[in-house]
C-alpha cells in the first residue's frame, strides 16, 4: 500500500476502522506520531489518528527536531499556507507571533524549512480527519535540554486553554522499548545531565527525541497521562497519544 496514494476519503475510511483504543476521545490534546509514514506504520497511525477524529480543532501545532543546529533555536516557517495534494492549509500568525512574544528563542524563520520536514507527513493525515483548522509548524535546532524545558513552558502557557492539538514527530523504535522507558524516565525525573548525555550519544535510536521529550514535559504539566501503542506489533515505530486524567487548573 502507497499511502501517498490514498485520497483523503481513503485515509478517512482507514481511520474509522482502525482499532478502536479505550479512551474518551474529547480528551486527547497531544499525539506521538513517525517522522515518516509507510505501510509498516500506518495502521498505528491510523488507531492514534484515531482517538482525535471526532473532535474539532481550531489550530493543530506540529513539533519536530531539526536534524542539526540551526541558529534559531527554535524556528517556525514563514509559510502563510502550506500546501499538499489535498490543498492549502492557513498558518495561524496570530499564534506564531504570540510564540515569539513569549520567549526569546522563538523565531520566524526559514533556515530548517524543506519539502522534507515531517510537517508534510502529517499535514494530508490531518486534512482526512478535520475540515477546518490553522497549522503552526515549530523546528527544535538545538540539543540543550534547556531549550526543550523553554519550548515546554511555552507550550503550556499557550496552549492549555486553547482548542489546539499538538503533534509531537518522533521515530520511537518498536524494537527497543528499554530506550522508550529510559528517555521517559530521565524527563520525569527531570535529569539534566542525563538528558543532555542521551541527546549527544551516538548509541540513541530515538529520531526526534527533543519533540518527545517536550510533550512529555507538556502532558506533565497538564495532568495527562501519556500512553504508548506498543502492542501492535506489526509497527517499526511505537505512536501515542496524550489523555487528561484528572481536572484541568485554571
Amino acid at each position: 500500500m502507497e499511502v501517498k496514494h490514498l485520497t483523503q476519503q481513503e485515509i478517512k475510511n482507514h481511520i474509522k476502522e482502525a482499532k478502536q483504543l479505550n479512551t474518551n476521545s474529547e480528551h486527547v490534546r497531544m499525539l506521538f506520531v513517525p517522522n515518516k509514514i509507510d505501510e509498516h506504520n500506518f495502521g498505528e497511525l491510523c488507531t492514534t489518528y484515531k482517538t482525535v477524529i471526532d473532535q474539532e480543532f481550531d489550530t493543530v501545532v506540529v513539533i519536530e527536531s531539526y536534524t542539526g543546529r540551526l541558529q534559531k533555536k527554535l524556528a517556525m516557517p514563514s509559510n502563510k499556507v502550506f500546501e499538499t495534494r489535498f490543498g492549502e492549509v492557513p498558518v495561524n500568525d496570530y499564534l506564531r507571533n504570540e510564540f515569539c512574544d513569549e520567549e526569546d528563542d522563538f523565531f520566524i524563520a526559514d533556515e530548517g524549512y524543506s519539502k522534507e520536514m515531517s510537517l508534510y507527513t502529517q499535514l494530508p493525515i490531518l486534512q482526512s480527519c478535520f475540515t477546518d483548522f490553522e497549522v503552526v509548524s515549530l523546528q527544535i535546532g538545538d540539543y540543550d535540554p534547556a531549550i526543550v524545558r523553554e519550548l515546554a513552558f511555552t507550550l503550556d502557557e499557550l496552549l492549555l486553554n486553547r482548542n489546539a492539538l499538538i503533534v509531537y514527530c518522533c521515530d520511537v523504535p518498536a524494537s527497543n522499548p528499554e530506550e522508550l522507558e529510559k528517555l521517559r524516565s530521565l524527563v520525569v525525573e527531570n535529569k539534566e545531565s542525563g538528558l543532555l548525555h542521551y541527546l549527544n550519544s551516538n548509541e540513541k535510536t530515538v529520531k526526534g527525541a527533543r519533540a518527545f521529550m517536550s510533550g512529555i514535559l507538556v502532558a506533565r504539566s497538564w495532568g495527562y497521562d501519556v500512553e504508548f501503542l506498543d502492542h501492535i506489533e506489526s509497527a517499526n515505530n511505537i505512536c501515542g497519544y496524550a489523555k487528561r486524567t484528572q481536572p484541568q487548573m485554571v
